[in-house]
């Protein structure tokens, strides 16, 4: 189903704006007013918004087991990777290589129109919404009249499910620390098929590559294609700041 909102006040506190790329990692982009630049791809106009802003985020796409279980320990790991930057043989590169993964499949779920899932054999649980609300707030799932399971339960399970599936795609990648000489990072809403993630105006993570330092021309090449990955938006610290080419 379409978004579905919780009880009024939403008394068990669950996470409505989920973001699909972290706030925190948003945050080390923050201009001297706490915000961001970021260009929409349809229309080309520039603002400038906060890291809580709902541009960033997808409304109630996940449950909340997967909001602040598994999905809350892969951005931990990688926060910490981009708090306390290692050198290349002390890095944990899975950690990178697993929350670009996430990232990647929570902007797909996003993308996509999820309906609820209906099992065939499987009676309801015959809950209150705030009875529902609680099973989900202490991390387990429901079943609604005639075997439906809300969406965001599905696609809970699914993302956790398609991080083990698509790991091989990853699995033995290293992460070169790439910094530039000259010039600023862009960041895509989400990167599908580039193996690149820029971690600060000046610093991005890139997959295969060795740490280095750029110059201008390779910023302006990783921000074309940054730019060529985006699907709604992209944005930086300041956006006059990124050459392109």
């Amino acid at each position: 189903m379409s978004y579905e909102p919780p009880m009024k006040r939403n008394p068990r506190e669950l996470t409505v704006d989920q973001h699909f790329h972290t706030a925190h990692a948003i945050s080390k982009f923050y201009d001297h007013d706490g915000k961001v630049e970021v260009r929409m791809v349809r229309t080309g106009e520039v603002v400038k918004r906060h890291k809580r802003a709902k541009i960033f985020c997808t409304k109630r796409t996940w449950d909340q087991r997967a909001e602040t279980g598994y999905m809350l320990s892969i951005e931990t790991a990688f926060h910490d990777e981009t708090d306390n930057i290692k050198g290349f043989s002390e890095r944990n590169h899975d950690a990178l290589s697993r929350y670009h993964l996430l990232w990647r499949l929570r902007h797909h779920f996003h993308q996509s129109n999820c309906q609820d899932l209906v099992l065939k054999g499987v009676t309801g649980s015959g809950l209150t919404k705030a009875q529902e609300e609680i099973v989900e707030s202490k991390g387990g799932a429901f079943f609604r009249d005639e075997g439906v399971v809300a969406s965001r339960l599905a696609s809970g399970l699914e993302i956790q499910i398609s991080l083990d599936r698509y790991w091989h795609n990853y699995e033995g990648i290293k992460w070169g620390l790439i910094q530039a000489e000259e010039g600023e990072f862009v960041v895509a809403d989400a990167y599908h098929q580039l193996p690149f993630m820029p971690v600060s105006p000046n610093t991005a993570f890139l997959a295969g590559a060795e740490d280095r330092t750029v110059d201008r021309e390779t910023v302006c090449s990783l921000n074309s294609r940054s730019i060529a990955a985006s699907h709604e938006y992209y944005f930086a610290r300041e956006l006059a700041a990124c050459p392109v080419a």
